[in-house]
């Protein structure tokens, strides 16, 4: 990946990824603060999903056929409309319809990102370009938890709920700040017109697309890994109100969670090439395993112990199932795969948050983790069966 829109793209997403996690964060306070239950919250990480899981393959198509950055460029007005009318309104229910708007456009950036990043690096490393795209993702997970909660609490007393609306406004201009990159990215986009035109002939049905040897399983994990990050926005606030842990504390928490996958993604690309994708996955989602069963043990302090791992766990994972299922299908497909991989995320988004939720229910905190921690051991099951051996495509530098 080089060239000018390579800083262009990082730069969208990481304020793109700063506003979705600030937004997730400080929406869980905001429904505590109007009475909301685990169930509840369960419900609301659900909402996000919903609308995606409907448009995330056509999505994919249409990045095939006009290019990811006006899909990417789209997205983000929608998500930003999604704040406005949380800003504008109160009350459980707007919450819910917010969120799904706010999801939709989500999901939009998403697959219009991945679908560029795609068709940019076909030919080269899809492990180091989608290691690029995901670290600049992680540095706004980095940004965005901090400056949201460090807003939201200013003049706040100790204990006390942070301000939601101050958080909103912080996301809302991470929102805004990530539009312009649409004009840098579009001359590039352009340049691929003529290629994707030719794809757009050769579209493959999704019977066709799933056909793909391993892809199911490819699909199953990247669900798995994607779940457990949404868990994770949901579910800490819970956590924190049962250790009396402040919204600021928990920003820093989620911050250095961000930190360790940025870094896990240094030299990525090397480590694959030594010990091969499967190995990777499994070391990595085994480290995720691990910290989501110790957290609902452990304090402020230990959680810093329980955020690295999830970094690592959570980090190294995102990148090497995308360039997964892209290995598997033909160029001529990577954006509907892409979406189809992203309509398995909103799936695995709508049911699993609320199955957690009422498995939460009667066993608390405990109940929240463990259940994850279950999903993320499948899912290290269905690697270890896999033949996601080292790809042929391993490149240099990430």
């Amino acid at each position: 990946m080089k060239g000018r829109w390579r800083t262009a793209l990082s730069a969208q997403a990481v304020l793109a990824q700063a506003s979705w996690v600030g937004i997730r964060l400080i929406i869980g306070y905001r429904a505590l603060a109007e009475g909301a239950d685990p169930v509840f919250l369960g419900v609301l990480a659900s909402s996000f999903a919903l609308p995606a899981l409907l448009t995330a393959l056509p999505a994919g198509r249409l990045a095939d056929r006009f290019g990811g950055t006006a899909m990417a460029f789209i997205g983000l007005l929608t998500a930003a409309a999604g704040t406005l009318t949380m800003l504008a309104f109160r009350g459980l229910p707007v919450l819910l319809a917010a969120s799904a708007l706010i999801g939709l456009g989500h999901l939009m950036v998403i697959v219009g990102q991945q679908a560029f990043v795609a068709h940019v690096s076909k030919d080269g490393s899809t492990d180091s370009a989608f290691g690029t795209l995901t670290a600049a993702a992680s540095i706004g997970q980095l940004i965005g938890p901090p400056a949201v909660t460090l807003v939201a609490s200013l003049g706040i007393p100790a204990g006390a709920q942070p301000d939601t609306t101050l958080g909103l406004l912080v996301c809302l201009g991470f929102s805004t700040l990530a539009t312009p990159a649409y004009f840098f990215l579009r001359r590039t986009d352009a340049g691929l017109r003529k290629g994707r035109h030719k794809i757009a002939a050769e579209t493959v049905s999704v019977a066709g697309v799933l056909k793909a040897p391993g892809l199911w399983r490819s699909l199953v994990v990247s669900g798995a890994v994607l779940v457990t990050v949404d868990l994770m926005y949901a579910f800490v606030p819970v956590w924190a109100t049962e250790q009396n842990v402040s919204a600021a504390v928990v920003g820093l928490l989620l911050a250095l969670r961000a930190a360790v996958s940025v870094a896990s993604r240094v030299g990525l690309t090397r480590l694959i090439g030594r010990f091969g994708r499967k190995a990777m996955l499994i070391v990595s989602i085994g480290a995720a395993v691990l910290s989501l069963a110790v957290l609902p043990l452990v304090g402020p302090w230990g959680a810093i112990a329980v955020m690295v791992g999830l970094g690592l766990g959570l980090g190294i994972p995102q990148p090497l199932t995308m360039a997964w299922v892209v290995s598997l299908t033909a160029s001529s497909s990577h954006g509907a795969v892409l979406g189809l991989r992203m309509t398995v995320n909103r799936l695995a988004q709508i049911t699993l948050p609320i199955a957690v939720g009422s498995f939460a229910a009667p066993l608390g905190v405990l109940g929240i983790f463990w259940a994850n921690a279950a999903l993320l051991l499948g899912a290290l099951v269905v690697v270890a069966g896999s033949d996601a051996g080292r790809p042929p495509d391993v490149g240099d530098g990430a």
